[in-house]
C-alpha cells in the first residue's frame, strides 16, 4: 500500500469519527412507554435496582391508618406530594432512594450535577432497620438545615448507621443531637416516610433508585447522558405536573 493510500485511509477514518460525534447526528429516540396508571405519565426502562422490602415507618397499632392516610393524601394531590418544591423554569425531579442501596450511591452525584432541575428527595426505608434509621435521621436533620450534610455522609458511610452514629454526626455538623433523636421519632417524620412509600406504590417501583422526571418514570441505574436527554425533553414538553 502506498503512503498516499495510507494517509487517505486515516483521513477517512477521522472523518467518520467526527461525524459520529457530531451534534448533527440525531440520537435514537428514547423508548418511552405510556403508563395506564397514574395517567399522564410514561416509563423508561433503566438498569438494575436494589430490591426493596416493606417500609418500616409507623409499624405500630396505628400503622394501617397511617398508610391509609398517606395513600389518600397522595391520591388527592399526586403532583404536590411528588414534587414538594418547584422552581419556575426548572424541571421537577422526584428521587426515591435508600441509604443502603449501592446504586443510589452512584446516582446521587449525577443528580446533584444536573442543571435546570429542582430535586425533591424521597427516603424509602426498604432495605432493613439501618435504612430506616438513616432515613429518619436525614428527614429530622432537614428541620435543622443539615439535610445535605447528613445525606452525603450517610451515602458514603461504609457501615450501617445507628442512633449513636447519627448523634455523633449531628454534633460534628453543629446541630442539636438531642433534638435530632427526638425528631426522628416524630409523627411528621413517619408521615413523610409513609407518603414517599405511598408514591412509590402508586408508580409500582420494585426498588431503588427510582426517579420521576417531570412525567417520566425511570427505575434503576441511569447514566448522565440519558438523564440530561430526559430533562431536555421534559423542559420542551411539560407533562401533567407542569
Amino acid at each position: 500500500m502506498t503512503r498516499r493510500a495510507v494517509l487517505a485511509g486515516i483521513a477517512a477514518a477521522a472523518t467518520g469519527v467526527a461525524l459520529w460525534r457530531s451534534p448533527l447526528i440525531t440520537p435514537e429516540p428514547l423508548p418511552f412507554t405510556d403508563m395506564a396508571e397514574p395517567a399522564g405519565f410514561r416509563q423508561l426502562r433503566a438498569g438494575s435496582v436494589s430490591q426493596a422490602g416493606a417500609i418500616f415507618a409507623g409499624l405500630d397499632e396505628s400503622a394501617s391508618a397511617q398508610r391509609d392516610d398517606a395513600a389518600a393524601g397522595v391520591a388527592a394531590d399526586l403532583c404536590g406530594a411528588l414534587f414538594r418544591s418547584t422552581n419556575p423554569g426548572t424541571v421537577p425531579v422526584a428521587y426515591f432512594y435508600d441509604y443502603q442501596c449501592p446504586i443510589c450511591r452512584r446516582l446521587t452525584p449525577r443528580l446533584r450535577n444536573l442543571e435546570g432541575v429542582t430535586l425533591t428527595w424521597h427516603d424509602l426505608a426498604g432495605l432493613g432497620a439501618a435504612s430506616e434509621t438513616a432515613a429518619r435521621a436525614a428527614i429530622a436533620a432537614r428541620n435543622q438545615g443539615a439535610f445535605d450534610a447528613f445525606h452525603d455522609r450517610m451515602m458514603r458511610a461504609a457501615f450501617q448507621p445507628t442512633e449513636g452514629y447519627v448523634a455523633a454526626l449531628a454534633e460534628s455538623t453543629g446541630i442539636d443531637a438531642a433534638r435530632l433523636l427526638a425528631d426522628m421519632q416524630s409523627p411528621e417524620v413517619a408521615r413523610q416516610m409513609n407518603r414517599s412509600q405511598a408514591l412509590a406504590d402508586v408508580f409500582g417501583m420494585p426498588g431503588t433508585p427510582g426517579l420521576v422526571i417531570g412525567r417520566t418514570l425511570v427505575v434503576g441505574d441511569v447514566d448522565e447522558r440519558t438523564l440530561a436527554r430526559i430533562v431536555a425533553l421534559e423542559r420542551d414538553a411539560p407533562g401533567r405536573c407542569g
